[in-house]
């Protein structure tokens, strides 16, 4: 009997049908393990799947550590490779982060890796990111695989070819196995679209997991990946690092290959670009998969990449680190104002770093002009691709409203992008005016908040606008110490004031991790993992 539903439900539910067959039953978990859990990220070492040698691989190591013990030898490529199929098979099951799934491949193509390892030979001989597991964002086309970004539309449309990150990991030595969700339109911070669903936030399910690369960012949390790559137009590589707790990374526009990715914007509306970074579970993983990008040759793979070389440069021994407490649009909450006050206390008292205070000028203008870029033709686009299989809109893109934007003229065009050099240029001459080596700042004026309530990234939005790296370093959870406070308290008027009220109390945010963002000078993005890396070591006592 044929379903009298729109289209997208039945295509919707064929695919999760597909997709669920795509985890072998003894790596099933019982719901009773985590039934009535909104913390889960215990569970893939409790739930019997994985043995103690597959626990200890999984958990004790980030990507750095594990290509050392791939490169001496001591796990082979299908022992490491099995370890973080399973484990990512299980953060799926609780939190449901994935879309395409390719367990088996993966499997067979580190097994042949183990065979064509030379024998008797050192580490050194090896490919960089030899027999590394790598996930992906869905966006990155893999061969043979959808790339429908949660859309049903393009569901049943396998890739001809990989992408052009996906070919050079392949090249690197990596491992691919599996893609992460994203929100429908990829222009919001809840994962969730209707192919897919939603993807839960493992440390705490009432609160969202971020977008748009939330999928990763789960996955990563539950470390069924230890270093993931996705994209970043308003902060969708950021913005779910701070939901979960990880290590993520915005280079500048075409440093990363970026080809074969599907956007969804306009084609050839090249106003702010996306960019491709990774996503980890240490700083120094995001420092690996730069330096491996830019010394392997990306010019190879991308016509639009901007290939600059790895120069090693040489860390400074004292930072000079301007702290901007708030964007002047959003008054961070308490936990938020919290851990800027002990990072800078912590930052102050190190003889590595000089602290100056720095007021952020015209983030509202800019972060509108951002919008108007996104749209500057309006929303038919995006409305046109639903509507070929009757996609109603998810909560969260109604919610953000990008898609009630008007579009505007041609010479409107010319203009926002007269306007968004100027920010540029004034934003360098703020840099190198105060000396500053990098801001650190919030990423975000709260932490992961309820579902579908995220409306605002203007603290990352404007770096894209900008277009200057930045890095997010997680430093701390929601204690019970920080209690929700006067709405009053909200500085800069009633949207701030009802943002502000979203946070009411460590209670409702148990397990919310809490973030910092570091921001550093457009191309110089090898200087700001440094600076990032030295940061973290003092923040984190690393």
């Amino acid at each position: 009997m044929h379903s009298t539903g729109p289209a997208y439900q039945r295509i919707a539910a064929e695919k999760k049908q597909r997709q669920a067959t795509k985890i072998p039953k003894d790596w099933l978990i019982s719901a009773e393990t985590h039934r009535n859990s909104t913390n889960v990220l215990d569970v893939p070492v409790t739930c019997g799947i994985l043995d103690k040698v597959e626990c200890e691989i999984t958990s004790e190591y980030d990507a750095t550590a594990l290509l050392e013990k791939l490169r001496s030898g001591l796990w082979s490529a299908e022992q490491v490779t099995i370890a973080f199929c399973k484990r990512a098979a299980i953060a799926q099951q609780l939190t449901n982060c994935l879309t395409e799934i390719f367990f088996d491949e993966a499997i067979e193509r580190a097994r042949q890796l183990d065979k064509d390892r030379p024998q008797n030979t050192s580490g050194n001989a090896l490919q960089p990111l030899h027999g590394l597991p790598i996930s992906l964002k869905d966006s990155f086309q893999v061969a043979g695989y959808d790339t429908s970004t949660g859309l049903a539309c393009y569901v049943n449309e396998p890739a001809e070819e990989n992408s052009s990150t996906a070919a050079m990991l392949l090249d690197l030595g990596a491992v691919l196995y599996c893609k992460t969700n994203l929100p429908q339109s990829i222009m919001t911070a809840d994962s969730d679209n209707n192919v897919f669903g939603r993807t839960l936030n493992p440390r705490n399910a009432l609160l969202t997991a971020g977008g748009s690369t939330g999928g990763e960012g789960a996955l990563i949390a539950l470390r069924g990946s230890v270093l993931g790559v996705g994209t970043d137009i308003f902060g969708s590589i950021r913005v779910p690092s701070v939901c979960n707790g990880i290590y993520g990374f915005r280079p500048s526009v075409g440093l990363v290959p970026h080809s074969g990715v599907r956007d969804l914007n306009v084609p050839g509306a090249d106003g702010i670009r996306s960019t491709a970074g990774p996503m980890a579970t240490s700083i120094r993983d995001c420092h690996l998969f730069l330096k491996t990008f830019m010394q392997t040759g990306t010019w190879k793979y991308d016509s639009t990449v901007v290939s600059l070389p790895w120069t090693n440069v040489k860390v400074k021994e004292r930072l000079r680190i301007a702290v901007a407490e708030n964007d002047g649009i959003f008054t961070p909450s308490p936990p938020i104002r919290r851990v800027m006050k002990e990072a800078t206390t912590l930052l102050e008292k190190s003889k590595s770093v000089e602290i100056i205070p720095l007021t952020l000028p015209d983030v509202k203008e800019h972060c509108q002009n951002l919008v108007s870029h996104w749209a500057v033709s309006g929303s038919d686009h995006y409305l046109e691709q639903f509507a070929r299989t009757g996609e109603p809109l998810v909560p969260s893109l109604k919610a953000v409203g990008l898609l009630d934007i008007s579009g505007t003229t041609l010479q409107g065009f010319f203009d926002l992008n007269v306007r968004r050099a100027e920010a540029a240029k004034d934003y360098l001459r703020l840099f190198r005016d105060n000396d500053i080596d990098a801001i650190l700042m919030p990423p975000a004026p709260h932490t992961a908040v309820p579902l579908d309530t995220w409306s605002t990234a203007t603290y990352t939005a404007l770096w894209n606008y900008l277009d200057f790296p930045a890095v997010i370093l997680p430093v701390d959870e929601v204690r019970e110490s920080d209690l929700a406070d006067d709405v009053g308290n909200a500085k800069f008027g009633h949207e701030d004031a009802r943002l502000y009220s979203l946070y009411t109390g460590p209670k409702d945010y148990k397990g919310a991790p809490v973030c910092v963002q570091v921001v550093g000078y457009r191309h110089a993005d090898e200087a700001l993992l440094n600076i990032a890396a030295m940061l973290d070591a003092i923040l984190n006592g690393k």
